[in-house]
């Protein structure tokens, strides 16, 4: 199905349905927001929820910052986006021991150590919603640093031998994409970051932030990917913001 792209932080282009809706809803969203006593919470959770179903038959541009090979770039370029967990990574560590990039018994270690499996991990792909480089270096480094993603590097970058060869691997990367609203687990934490910026853009002033992150729970169709982007290249630079780190991004060693 495809589905009309949203751009989140431009409330100026949103299609006029959406504006239209969040129009007859202002009041009630405003007043939640300065006159909380005006509004009940179960009319706020009503107006959420139809927010949140209105926005599921759109997409928006997300990023997912991560460190892979020239072959997973391939593969995403060719197949799109898997949900990953234990078994995926197993799959990726036997790839890369069957190419001789891995040490069968490092490869060993690496599949006995992680959290690939951990609910909090496995089916989900993580995405931000805005810049990158607005979470700066604390926020998106470490996932530049280590092959394997947080699920693995979480078990290893401390340990004097595993660390080191889980920075020689792939290169650092920034992946665009489309992502449908549908694919997420939960409307409810985009539509109220969407009714904030709508708020924001009709004069209302606000410390809250606005910047999202989410996850998908589904896979992330290969006519979805925008485009794997690199480091050095000069979009990665601007993305992310690391050419002032203490630690920049480095490729394969």
């Amino acid at each position: 199905m495809t589905r009309v792209l949203l751009p989140l932080y431009r409330p100026e282009a949103w299609p006029a349905p959406l504006t239209s809706l969040l129009g007859g809803l202002r009041e009630l969203f405003l007043n939640w927001e300065i006159a909380r006593w005006k509004v009940s919470p179960q009319d706020y959770d009503r107006a959420i929820l139809v927010v949140g179903d209105a926005l599921r038959q759109y997409s928006i541009t997300g990023w997912h910052c991560t460190r892979i090979t020239d072959v997973e770039i391939a593969q995403i370029v060719r197949s799109g986006m898997q949900l990953p967990d234990g078994a995926m990574l197993r799959r990726r560590i036997d790839a890369l021991v069957a190419s001789g990039q891995l040490p069968v018994d490092i490869g060993d270690r690496l599949a006995a150590a992680n959290q690939a499996d951990e609910s909090n991990r496995a089916g989900r792909l993580w995405f931000c919603f805005f810049p990158p480089h607005r979470a700066g270096e604390h926020g998106i480094g470490r996932f530049f640093r280590h092959w394997g993603g947080e699920a693995l590097y979480n078990s290893h970058e401390d340990d004097p031998t595993t660390s080191p060869i889980l920075c020689a691997i792939g290169t650092p990367c920034v992946i665009e994409a489309d992502v449908p609203v549908a694919s997420l687990a939960s409307g409810a934490g985009l539509a109220m970051k969407l009714i904030r910026i709508y708020l924001i853009s009709r004069g209302y002033e606000t410390d809250e932030p606005v910047e999202h992150e989410d996850k998908s729970v589904r896979p992330i169709a290969v006519d979805c990917i925008r485009r794997v982007i690199r480091h050095p290249d000069g979009d990665f630079m601007e993305l992310t913001g690391c050419a002032t780190w203490r630690r920049p991004p480095l490729t394969e060693q």
